[in-house]
């Protein structure tokens, strides 16, 4: 509990902190796919992302989000939110410290709620225009209120979690660039797997197209009836700015 309450604090000072940096100059990417058919069957399925960076001194700052809904014949099948904040703080021109504070919710997984509060350090071992590779590692918690289950009386779920993360992107050619963003959560009760490929071609000026598969894999799903793992493709147009 001490630590629990340690790291929300932690995490509530980098916000406050980020706060100030509401004048600087945010650079990231804006997403939005959608989908729909009719005819037999009518589907919709929405897709939305935002990814926000800043810096300033030896200070990275990146706010992000993403959304996710989908409707099948007036019947809604998936609907998911996530919100979260990372800063960085850069100890030399590769090495850095950093916190993430995460909120997700997944109704269809059953997860009513979750919040995650990580900290560690980390380490960019490749950094140039064509290409950039870093590595993660660190200690948090996680809160996760899932959907009432009469089945099961283990509705709420706080847990101590070691987190490894990693991104790669690489630049294939003038109007193409691949990334992948790995994401692990380690906790005594369950783990978390994350792996988000995508492939960004440009189409005009700020504007791109981007393909994108997403894994998510939770190895304990007791207390909720959702399945271990998700998978998402998107099509989504990206606004860069």
């Amino acid at each position: 509990m001490e630590m629990k309450k340690t790291l929300m604090t932690i995490g509530m000072t980098a916000a406050i902190a980020a706060s100030g940096m509401v004048q600087a100059e945010w650079i990231g990417d804006a997403e939005l796919g959608i989908s729909a058919s009719g005819g037999n069957t009518e589907n919709t399925t929405t897709n939305a992302k935002l990814d926000m960076d800043t810096a300033k001194d030896s200070w990275r700052h990146n706010i992000f989000a993403d959304a996710y809904y989908a409707k099948d014949d007036d019947t809604k099948t998936a609907e998911r939110y996530a919100l979260g904040y990372k800063p960085r703080y850069f100890v030399s021109d590769r090495d850095y410290v950093f916190g993430i504070l995460r909120y997700d919710q997944d109704e269809f997984s059953f997860i009513d709620g979750r919040t995650t509060e990580v900290v560690g350090v980390g380490r960019q071992f490749i950094s140039t225009p064509k290409h950039y590779l870093d590595g993660e590692i660190g200690v948090g918690a996680r809160q996760t209120d899932y959907v009432v289950d009469p089945t099961t009386v283990n509705l709420d779920d706080n847990e101590v979690i070691y987190f490894l993360g990693g991104k790669y992107t690489g630049r294939i050619s003038e109007s193409a660039r691949f990334s992948e963003t790995l994401r692990a959560e380690i906790g005594e009760d369950n783990n978390y797997y994350e792996s988000i490929t995508g492939l960004g071609l440009a189409v005009t000026g700020s504007l791109s197209a981007k393909i994108s598969y997403t894994v998510r894999h939770n190895t304990d799903v007791v207390g909720v009836k959702g399945k271990k793992t998700d998978t998402l493709t998107g099509v989504n147009m990206v606004y860069s700015f």
